[in-house]
C-alpha cells in the first residue's frame, strides 16, 4: 500500500493579528465595544474594517465612525495607543520561526492604517531573521479575504498555491485561500501549528 507524499512547501506566510502577536484590535473591541458583537453591529465594523484594511479610509476616520456607530466616547490617538500597547507577540511561535527556514517566511497582515507596522517594529519583529517578506494591506490596496490579495503574495514570493501555506486565526481567511490552492492552518497555538506542520515537507 502506498503512502501518500506530504505536500512540499517553499513559503509560509503568517498573520500578525491573533497569530504573530496577541491581544490588541481585538481585546480593544471587546472591552470597549460589545455592541460589535451584535449582528448588526459585527456587519457594520466589518464594512469599516475593510475600508481601513484597504487604505479606503484613514485610520483616523476608522475611530471616529467607531466613536459615532457605537458611542465608544474616545479620541482617535487614545484608540490607536490602546490597541498598539495591547498587542504582544506570541514569543513561543517567534522563536519557533527560525526553524522554518530555508523555507520562504512571510507575514501577511490585514493593517488598520500604520498600526501593523507600528507593532512588527515596536516588538523587534521588522527583521529579517524573521519574515522574509512583509505585505500589509493598507499598502498594497488589497486585503484578505480576496483571491487576488493571495495571488499577489503567491506572485511576489515566486512560489506555486500548492508550495505555500497561509497560518491564520481567521477560518474565514483561510478557506479562500484553499480555494485558490493553498495549504492552510487555522492557528490556534504554537504547539497545535507546529503538529499541523508536521503533514508537509518543507524544502
Amino acid at each position: 500500500m502506498k503512502t501518500s507524499t506530504p505536500p512540499k512547501i517553499k513559503a509560509i506566510i503568517f498573520d500578525l493579528g491573533g497569530v504573530i502577536a496577541h491581544g490588541g484590535y481585538l481585546g480593544f473591541i471587546k472591552n470597549y465595544c460589545a455592541e460589535c458583537f451584535t449582528p448588526a453591529g459585527k456587519k457594520k465594523i466589518l464594512e469599516l474594517e475593510r475600508q481601513v484594511n484597504l487604505a479606503q479610509i484613514s485610520e483616523r476616520q476608522f475611530y471616529l465612525e467607531i466613536d459615532k456607530l457605537f458611542h465608544v466616547h474616545m479620541k482617535p490617538k487614545i484608540m490607536h495607543d490602546q490597541i498598539v500597547k495591547g498587542m504582544k507577540q506570541n514569543k513561543t511561535l517567534v522563536k519557533f520561526i527560525p526553524k522554518l527556514k530555508p523555507s520562504k517566511v512571510a507575514l501577511f497582515s490585514n493593517s488598520l492604517g500604520r498600526i501593523a507596522a507600528e507593532v512588527l517594529k515596536k516588538q523587534h519583529l521588522s527583521g529579517k531573521q524573521f519574515f522574509d517578506r512583509i505585505f500589509l494591506s493598507t499598502k498594497l490596496h488589497l486585503a484578505k479575504p480576496d483571491k487576488a490579495a493571495y495571488e499577489y503574495v503567491l506572485g511576489q514570493l515566486k512560489v506555486k498555491p500548492s508550495e505555500a501555506i497561509m497560518v491564520d486565526d481567521r477560518v474565514e481567511n483561510i478557506l479562500p485561500a484553499r480555494r485558490i490552492g493553498m495549504n492552510g492552518i487555522v492557528f490556534k497555538n504554537t504547539a497545535q501549528f507546529a503538529r499541523e506542520l508536521k503533514k508537509y515537507q518543507l524544502v
